[in-house]
């Protein structure tokens, strides 16, 4: 579900057009798509420290932000980066689109193909096509590789997964929403996705038109238009090939969150992929991501940012990491399981955010245990609760067992919803949620106990 028009801003921050928020300007830097080397993430902390708070936002998309920077700020930190190799600066054309490719790309054995070669095609192939910078902010791309770490929970506008087929791999593409909503529209060889990419971006906004209440993302356009138009416009009715598992106009399979990338060792035990750690609420420190930094380059590794908002030590310092996982988990990361913050989906609130009157990330460690309690009551899910600041949910979009809103200083409950969804109850203190929260626990556990097939009706 979109936010509500009068929540939107219009334009994603960046070096070039930073955006105002509760604690300063907030930009968001464009890496490189596949790993960043820790000598740039070193730098980045850098001046987070230099220019802003010392903040540092993990995205739900896998890019960094940094905050509390300001108009006095912004001059120093563009010339920090105008220096820095892989990071877009202001005086480079902004990147058109969200491309999201399978963080362990390339490490992942259960994978398909290694999608990177794909994904640095396809952005190559877009910085040369000028009239897709008219794309809306939130477009988005995935291209998966089909392996253990899926991208089910992105709602792209354009799927790519790799498929392995008799006569070698493929991509099925599929469009609008998460998997799970996206129509799947045929397949195509490795070497025409980025130009199958293309038409159907093009064709998105000649059919979006460009009226006020023009679709800003793809699923709404087919809700108006249906697919096959689409396919006419973008050319594709007869260069998309079919395969036996794809069913005209048919969702894909149900989508389940990801749980697997929470996971803190990957590969064989001897010799790990990767080692993995989650960020709390998608927040760290400059001095957590130094820390991060100095890890993996102390054993010669690269870092793997992740929309789960978790981080990978990938390569030769996943042993290591491993071992010293203790120094990681000290400062304030996630290095094992259960953690009850894994359950809790929390925005930056008040005073972060102008629109922020409750503080999502410091209420959600008073919630810890009921959030587990509703993840385990939600088959499929890893979130039990999402904290918002505001009706615009920004940590989440999509829905939740129990959702807290807010709004004047207290909270409105969602049951099994989003934020910009009605609530059963308004104006709850703290105290208040907490209690509501464990009542409706204990009735979903006293449902299972009266019902062994309880979980078919959630």
């Amino acid at each position: 579900m979109s936010a509500p028009a009068e929540l939107r801003r219009g334009w994603c921050p960046s070096l070039a057009r930073p955006m105002p928020s509760g604690d300063g300007l907030l930009v968001r830097l464009s890496l490189p798509a596949d790993s960043v080397p820790p000598a740039l993430l070193r730098a980045i902390a850098s001046c987070a420290r230099r220019f802003g708070n010392g903040l540092i936002d993990l995205t739900s998309r896998g890019n960094l932000q940094l905050r509390g920077l300001s108009e006095v700020t912004m001059p120093g930190l563009v010339e920090a980066f105008s220096s820095f190799e892989g990071v877009a600066s202001p005086h480079e054309p902004a990147m058109i689109c969200d491309i999201i490719m399978s963080p362990l790309s390339g490490l992942d054995p259960r994978a398909v193909c290694d999608v990177r070669p794909m994904v640095r095609a396809l952005r190559e192939r877009l910085a040369h096509e000028a009239s897709l910078y008219a794309l809306p902010a939130k477009f988005c791309i995935t291209v998966e590789d089909g392996g253990d770490f899926g991208l089910d929970h992105v709602a792209a506008d354009i799927r790519f997964k790799a498929r392995l087929l008799a006569d070698g791999s493929s991509f099925m593409v599929a469009l609008g929403g998460r998997e799970g909503e996206a129509r799947p529209i045929g397949m195509c060889a490795p070497s025409s996705l980025p130009e199958i990419a293309v038409a159907l971006a093009l064709a998105f906004l000649e059919l979006r038109g460009v009226s006020e209440d023009a679709p800003r993302r793809m699923a709404d356009l087919l809700k108006r238009i249906g697919t096959e138009t689409l396919l006419r416009s973008a050319g594709l009715a007869s260069r998309l090939s079919h395969h036996p598992d794809i069913v005209e106009g048919a969702a894909s399979p149900a989508l389940r969150e990801p749980g697997r990338p929470f996971i803190m060792c990957y590969g064989r035990e001897d010799d790990p992929a990767c080692f993995g750690m989650a960020v709390p609420f998608g927040q760290l420190t400059a001095d957590q991501l130094d820390h991060v930094a100095n890890e993996t380059e102390a054993f010669g590794g690269e870092v793997r940012l992740t929309p789960w908002r978790a981080i990978f030590i990938a390569n030769r310092s996943a042993m290591k990491a491993m071992e010293t996982s203790s120094r990681l988990e000290d400062s304030g990361l996630i290095t094992r399981m259960p953690d009850p913050r894994l359950n809790i989906a929390a925005c930056a609130g008040k005073p972060a955010c102008v629109r922020g009157t409750v503080s999502p990330r410091k209420d959600a460690l008073r919630l810890g245990r009921v959030a587990q309690g509703l993840a385990l009551s939600s088959p499929g899910r890893r979130i039990g609760i999402h904290i918002s600041g505001c009706a615009k949910g920004c940590a989440r979009s999509t829905s939740t067992k129990a959702t807290l809103v807010g709004r004047d200083g207290r909270y409105d409950l969602v049951i099994d919803g989003t934020a910009a969804d009605p609530p059963i109850r308004e104006g709850l203190t703290l105290e208040e949620a907490k209690i509501a929260l464990e009542e409706l626990e204990e009735e979903i556990e006293a449902e299972r106990m009266r019902d062994p097939h309880w979980e078919k009706h959630l």
